[in-house]
């Protein structure tokens, strides 16, 4: 049986709604017409959108009635999730080799062509109040090439990928990220020097041990005063013990 025009109907308002709630990953407050810049969408549109988002308590109104930000039940939804994923038990891990290194340690899994936070030892950089962000680029974080090398993604998956985020560090094209997940999987770690941040380095180790059986990645990331060559196998052992631990605590 054909869908209905209702149903298509539908179907577009899902896919727009879930559009508009994707304009907020940056955590920042956004306006009516700023999202239906984004978006392409006449702002009456939009403004339906938002107030049926704010109904149902995905977004809040902020100040005024023309500017929003994500809502509580979101936050509701994140709870639920973070525990339905266990998350909750690699936290005391996370702190403890944040506290043991000085460094900043985090867990993440892969949704698309980035890599998704799921737990850090804290969410605010150690300069400033700037929240790090949540989705990283698979080519250009060290969390993202563990999850790629472990999970054995294929020529045609990274040929896919987008390769226009990052700094001047960061790997152009598939074929060089191929060779750098070959490498990743020989030395048994991965790294990020400069490629996301300038001035930030990142080590990524896989949470669990079978080929195509990764759905975590663990990552170790800290200035370049911090993150030294000579610190970093030293770092990656560390990693590697926490990784272990945390996978124990999730099996």
């Amino acid at each position: 049986m054909e869908p209905t025009s209702s149903a298509h109907g539908g179907l577009q308002s899902v896919t727009r709604a879930l559009s508009v709630l994707a304009c907020f990953r940056d955590g920042e407050d956004l306006g009516v017409s700023e999202i239906a810049r984004r978006l392409v969408l006449p702002v009456s549109t939009t403004h339906r959108l938002l107030a049926a988002l704010v109904e149902a308590g995905f977004l809040d109104k902020v100040n005024s009635p023309s500017r929003y930000r994500l809502g509580t039940a979101l936050a509701e939804y994140g709870q639920i999730a973070y525990r339905q994923h266990r998350i909750h038990l690699a936290e005391p891990h996370l702190e403890e080799l944040a506290t043991i290194t000085g460094a900043k340690a985090s867990i993440a899994t892969r949704h698309g062509n980035d890599a998704v936070l799921l737990g850090t030892s804290s969410w605010r950089e150690a300069e400033g109040h700037e929240l790090q962000g949540l989705r990283l680029p698979l080519h250009a974080s060290a969390l993202g090439k563990v999850l790629l090398a472990w999970t054995q993604a294929g020529e045609d998956e990274l040929t896919r990928l987008p390769y226009d985020s990052g700094t001047a560090r960061s790997i152009s094209g598939p074929e060089e990220l191929g060779k750098e997940l070959a490498h990743t999987r020989e030395r048994g770690y991965a790294f990020n020097d400069e490629e996301l941040v300038d001035g930030f380095r990142t080590i990524g180790v896989p949470v669990g041990e079978e080929p195509g059986q990764v759905r975590f990645a663990l990552g170790l990331r800290g200035p370049l005063e911090l993150m030294i060559d000579e610190r970093i196998p030293f770092f990656v052992d560390l990693a590697k013990v926490t990784a272990r631990k945390i996978a124990d605590a999730l099996r």
